[in-house]
């Protein structure tokens, strides 16, 4: 465990910046507030103490000396016991009460996920933290001690997920994928207590789990649907517009996930390359913008723009989010100013998402996400027989099983080209059979003949 002494990002309502006491161990990152405040010229970042020429630097450092002794002093103790944890720091460092429990346990999960920008899993952990705080409220109590995690709560969680309206239809209830992924949260959350030594792995219930989920569709465009897609009539400038030409996009880049093609900027466009990093795992991308995808770009490429600016219209040139320019930068993000722009782009992303519901019913295109551009890029790249290694390389898969699962379920040619060995020749055999006895019979041949006609050579 290691501890720094930082300032704060923003000034507080006096204009001082209060200063932190930062705790790390094991990835684990938490700050703490102290009770100094002041003006930021007269804190040196380097030493981690107030400067001389402030008028209380000297009871401020030795208030700051005594937080720093005192955190060394418990980290000591505790990594002598076999016991250090971030939670149980914090609990001997706050002079709290250590009982852990269920509910307040999942917000320190959340709390520790928020400092550390990991903007997904806490917007997953949240709604379903939600949900189980509100279980919890519904039998009388606060929260739960972990020792009373049983599998009667477990059925009795999973029994009240089932009675929960789907937000996005409101007339039916949450499906079973939704209620497996709150179920796998509380699982996350517990497997974590185990880890930090809150309770015993054995006490977590084994059967966790009891809804059959379905397994996500993974369907790509076919030619006829991608036409019908391309053809449509759309007013220029629209939202549908927009979400079309990025869905495009997308697909004709290999497969660009969302959140990546929101945030692409002119600079990304180096020559005919397009060139960015994923957000999801940090990989970099370097690929041939190919004729329809520049055709795409020209739509939006305005005079004067500069290589900061955004491509396409979903975020805000001018916003504070939008001085972070690569994925380096947005690293340093503050997180307020992290969660903002997490927060715009998951907002962009429903808006999209309803846009290409609206096109799926205008095309009778049966399944359309933007999710399902991915998969036509991977499924007219089997068309066109490209190996499953350069295919990965092109999607950037971690691995190249996930390739080949994405294969398995797009490529059907083997099993079209089996089913047509099996009953599509034949049914052409059959009909070719009749054209000749047709033929035979005009000819006026008896039986006899035509059996006599066969025998000779």
């Amino acid at each position: 465990m290691t501890f720094h002494l930082e300032s704060g990002s923003h000034p507080n309502k006096s204009g001082n910046y209060t200063i932190f006491l930062s705790i790390n161990h094991q990835g684990e990152r938490k700050r703490i507030k102290t009770s100094i405040s002041i003006p930021i010229k007269f804190w040196d970042s380097t030493k981690e103490r107030v400067k001389k020429t402030c008028t209380t630097a000297r009871q401020d450092n030795e208030e700051l000396q005594r937080l720093m002794d005192k955190a060394r002093t418990i980290e000591r103790e505790l990594n002598s016991q076999d016991r250090l944890t971030m939670l149980r720091f914090l609990d001997r460092f706050q002079d709290r009460e250590q009982t852990y429990m269920l509910l307040s346990y999942s917000q320190h999960i959340r709390e520790t996920l928020e400092l550390g920008k990991q903007w997904g899993t806490y917007k997953k952990y949240g709604d379903s933290i939600n949900k189980l705080s509100d279980y919890v409220q519904s039998l009388g109590v606060k929260d739960m001690d972990f020792r009373d995690i049983t599998p009667a709560f477990i059925s009795g969680f999973t029994a009240y997920l089932q009675t929960l309206t789907n937000r996005r239809s409101p007339d039916t209830t949450l499906s079973p994928n939704s209620i497996a992924k709150h179920l796998k949260t509380l699982r996350a959350i517990l497997n974590k207590a185990a880890d930090d030594g809150l309770i015993q792995p054995y006490e977590i219930p084994r059967k966790l789990i009891s809804v059959k989920e379905t397994p996500p569709a993974i369907t790509g465009l076919r030619d006829a649907e991608l036409t019908r897609l391309i053809n449509l009539p759309i007013k220029e400038h629209t939202d549908r517009w927009d979400a079309r030409n990025l869905f495009l996009f997308a697909m004709y880049e290999g497969g660009i996930r969302i959140g990546d093609a929101i945030q692409l900027r002119w600079r990304n466009v180096v020559d005919t390359r397009l060139v960015y990093t994923m957000m999801k795992n940090g990989k970099n991308v370097d690929v041939i913008l190919v004729q329809d995808a520049l055709k795409i770009l020209k739509l939006y490429r305005r005079p004067g723009q500069k290589a900061e600016q955004y491509i396409f219209p979903y975020l805000d040139d001018k916003a504070e989010y939008a001085k972070y320019l690569d994925y380096e930068d947005r690293q340093t993000m503050p997180p307020d100013i992290s969660k903002k722009l997490f927060e715009t782009i998951n907002a962009r992303e429903a808006r999209i998402g309803k846009m290409l519901r609206e096109i799926r019913a205008l095309t009778g295109i049966p399944h359309l996400t933007f999710h399902t551009a991915r998969h036509t890029f991977a499924l007219r790249a089997k068309e066109a027989n490209v190996d499953n290694t350069t295919l990965k390389n092109i999607m950037q898969h971690s691995s190249l099983n996930t390739t080949e699962t994405y294969v398995k379920k797009l490529d059907r040619r083997n099993e079209d080209a089996a089913m047509k060995v099996m009953y599509l020749d034949k049914a052409h055999h059959n009909k070719e059979k009749k054209r000749i006895i047709k033929q035979i019979q005009k000819l006026g041949f008896s039986p006899e003949e035509l059996i006599e006609l066969l025998s000779n050579d």
